[in-house]
C-alpha cells in the first residue's frame, strides 16, 4: 500500500545534522532534500542542486511549496532540520486538520519567549542584531517589509506563528495559493519566514489552527538545539577526547555575568576546585542565596546539566536562563551526550576554558551530582602540545615530560623512527610513577649503522639501556622482530614511540610490594577511564593487556 503522508525537511550547506526520529508513525514516508551527502537509517535522501547562494532560501523553497514536490501525497508535515519526531503525529491530523488545511505552532505558547505580533518579531531581530553585532537578515529589508505591512493595514497583535513544524493538506487550493504567496515574500523580501507567515494568512484569508504547546519541546516534537553555524569536515585525528583528570585540571576564565558565581569571585581556579566546593551542601546553600538574574546563568546551567534545545544566552538574555527554563527542557541521556560531544568538539584551549563555558558547567554539574564523566572532544594539537595563544601559558604539559630520560635520548643520534621505549617508561607516560631508567629497543638499521651490529645489552650515559636484538621476552607477546615492534606495535606520543603496554603488563609480577603499588595505580587508571582520553585512546584494550589488569583487580 502506497503511503499518502510524508514527513520532510531540507538541509543545505550542512546547516543541520539530520536527527533520526525516535518514533516512526505508521503510514508516513520520511524525505530529506539536501545538497550534501547525508546517510540516514530512516530518511530517504534526495540530493538536489542548490539554486541560491543563500542556504536558508534553498531550504525555504522546499519548506513552503510541498504541492510542487509531493502531488502524490495528501498530507505533509514539514520539520526543521534540528527537530526529532518523538510520538504518533497521526493524532495531529484528526485534531488540527478537521476544519482547516494547515496547522502550526503559536509563538505565544513558547515558555521562554512568548510573542504574538509580527512587529514585535521585527523589533526583536533588530534588538539582538544591535546587541550581538550580527543581524539574522538585512535590517533595511526587514524594516521596509514590515512598514509595507503597516501601510496595508495589517494589524498589530495579530498572533505570531513558529514555523519549524507545518502540518498541511498541501494540495488544497487555499493552501497552494497561500504557500505560493508566502514564497514570493521570502524570495523578494526577508528570508525570516516567521515575519511573513501571519501576514500571508491574513492576505489570503486562509483558515489555520495552532498546535497546543511549546514548539521546542512537546509530546510530538523535540528541538535538538541550535543550528550548526557551518558545515565542517574534520580529519580523523583533528579532534580527540580528553580524560577526566585533564578536565579536572583545567582552569576556567574569570569574569562577570555569572562566572563570578561559579568561580566564587576567583577563589576557585580549576574544575576540580569548583566540583569540590559545590559538592559541599553548605556551600551550595550559601551560594543559592546570592543568585540574581544578572549572575545565575552559569549556575543554573550547572545544576541543569545537559538538556535538549538550550538556546543561545546572547539571544535569550542572562536573566531568562532560569531554573524554570532549564526544567522545561528535556534532559539528555548519557548516549545522547556522548554523541553530542563527539559530533560538536569544544573550543577549549590547552588547560583553559573560555569558550563553551556553558557546556563545561553542565559537565561540572554531572560530576557534582556523582554521575560519570563523558569525554569532551577538542583539537588534538591543543590538548598537550600548544600553550594558550592569548597568554602564552602552557598550563598542561606534554605527557612525555613525565618520562625520565626523554631529553637524553633526543640528544643521541638515533632517529625517533628507529627506537621504541619499553618497560616502566609506559608507566611514567601514564602518570603512574617516574621511571628510574629508560629502556629502549632499537631497529636493525640503527644497530648496524650506529652500534656496529652489537648484539649484547648496551648501557649508555643517562641510564639509557638498549636491549639485545630480538629479545625473546618481547617476541613471546607479539611481533616478528625488533623492526616489527617499532613499526607496528608502538604508539607515537609527541613524536616518541612507546611499546604497547601489554608487553610490560604480561610480565609484571604481583608478589612484590612495589609491583602491587604499580598494579593498584594501574587499576585506578582504568577505573577512572583515563585510557579513553588522548593519546591513550589510540591503544586498544588488547594492546593495553587489559586482561592482565582485570586478573589483578579480580584477585584483590
Amino acid at each position: 500500500m502506497v503511503n499518502k503522508k510524508v514527513i520532510y525537511t531540507a538541509i543545505f550547506g550542512g546547516y543541520d545534522k539530520l536527527p533520526e526520529p525516535t518514533f516512526l508513525p505508521e503510514g508516513w514516508d520520511f524525505i530529506c532534500f539536501t545538497d550534501t551527502d547525508i546517510i540516514s537509517e530512516h530518511w530517504t535522501i534526495n540530493k538536489v542542486p542548490a539554486i541560491y547562494e543563500d542556504s536558508t532560501r534553498n531550504a525555504r523553497k522546499y519548506k513552503l511549496l510541498p504541492h510542487r514536490w509531493f502531488p502524490q501525497y495528501e498530507y505533509s508535515l514539514w520539520v526543521d532540520g534540528n527537530i526529532i519526531i518523538r510520538d504518533n503525529v497521526n493524532e495531529l491530523i484528526q485534531k488540527y486538520l478537521s476544519d482547516s488545511n494547515l496547522a502550526v505552532h503559536d509563538h505565544n505558547q513558547n515558555i521562554l519567549d512568548p510573542r504574538n505580533c509580527v512587529y514585535d518579531e521585527a523589533n526583536t531581530i533588530f534588538y539582538f542584531g544591535r546587541k550581538n553585532g550580527n543581524y539574522k537578515d538585512d535590517p533595511e529589508i526587514i524594516h521596509k517589509q514590515v512598514q509595507g505591512y503597516a501601510d496595508e493595514g495589517y494589524p498589530q497583535k495579530n498572533s505570531l506563528a513558529v514555523t519549524m513544524q507545518l502540518l498541511r493538506r498541501h494540495n488544497e487550493n487555499d493552501c497552494i495559493e497561500t504557500m505560493e504567496r508566502w514564497w514570493q515574500e521570502i524570495k523578494y523580501n526577508s528570508k525570516r519566514d516567521q515575519l511573513s507567515f501571519n501576514y500571508c494568512m491574513w492576505k489570503t484569508g486562509m483558515r489555520f489552527n495552532y498546535f497546543t504547546g511549546d514548539s521546542r519541546n512537546n509530546k510530538y516534537f523535540l528541538n535538538t538545539g541550535k543550528h550548526k553555524k557551518k558545515a565542517t569536515k574534520h580529519t580523523e585525528n583533528e579532534f580527540s577526547p580528553i580524560d577526566l583528570q585533564y578536565f579536572l585540571n583545567m582552569e576556567l576564565a574569570s569574569g562577570g555575568g555569572g562566572k563570578e558565581i561559579v568561580k566564587q569571585n576567583n577563589t576557585l581556579k580549576t574544575v576540580r576546585d569548583i566540583v569540590e566546593f559545590f559538592s559541599n551542601k553548605d556551600n551550595m546553600s550559601k551560594v543559592i542565596k546570592t543568585l540574581r538574574p544578572q549572575n545565575w546563568q552559569y549556575f543554573n546551567c550547572m545544576i541543569a546539566e545537559f538538556r535538549h534545545g538550550v538556546g543561545n544566552h546572547h539571544d535569550l538574555g542572562w536573566e531568562n536562563m532560569t531554573q524554570e527554563y532549564y526544567n522545561n527542557l528535556e534532559p539528555m541521556s548519557d548516549s545522547e551526550i556522548e554523541d553530542f560531544l563527539k559530533s560538536t568538539p569544544v573550543e577549549f584551549d590547552n588547560g583553559f576554558i573560555r569558550h563553551n563555558y556553558h557546556r563545561a558547567c553542565a559537565m561540572i554539574g554531572r560530576l557534582i551530582a556523582g554521575k560519570p564523566y563523558i569525554p569532551f572532544y577538542m583539537k588534538t594539537s591543543q590538548i598537550y602540545s600548544e600553550p594558550r595563544k592569548r597568554d602564552g601559558i602552557h598550563r598542561i604539559k606534554p605527557l612525555t615530560e613525565n618520562v625520565y630520560g626523554i631529553k637524553q635520548i633526543k640528544l643521541l643520534p638515533i632517529p625517533e623512527s628507529e627506537y621504541t621505549i619499553t618497560q616502566s617508561g609506559i608507566l611514567a607516560l601514564m602518570g603512574i610513577r617516574k621511571n628510574d631508567d629508560i629502556d629502549i629497543i632499537i631497529s636493525s638499521k640503527a644497530r648496524r649503522e650506529l652500534f656496529n651490529n652489537e648484539s649484547n645489552f648496551i648501557k649508555l650515559p643517562g641510564n639509557i639501556e638498549i636491549f639485545e636484538p630480538n629479545r625473546g621476552k618481547f617476541l613471546n607477546v607479539a611481533g616478528k622482530d625488533d623492526d616489527d615492534l617499532i613499526k607496528n606495535h608502538s604508539i607515537i606520543v609527541d613524536g616518541v614511540r612507546f611499546l604497547h603496554p601489554h608487553f610490560y603488563f604480561s610480565r609484571k609480577r604481583t608478589d612484590r610490594d612495589s609491583d602491587k603499588i604499580d598494579w593498584n595505580n594501574i587499576s585506578t587508571f582504568f577505573e577512572s577511564k583515563r585510557y579513553q582520553g588522548y593519546p591513550f585512546n589510540k591503544i586498544t584494550l588488547e594492546q593495553w593487556g587489559y586482561k592482565y589488569v582485570k586478573q589483578y583487580m579480580e584477585s584483590k
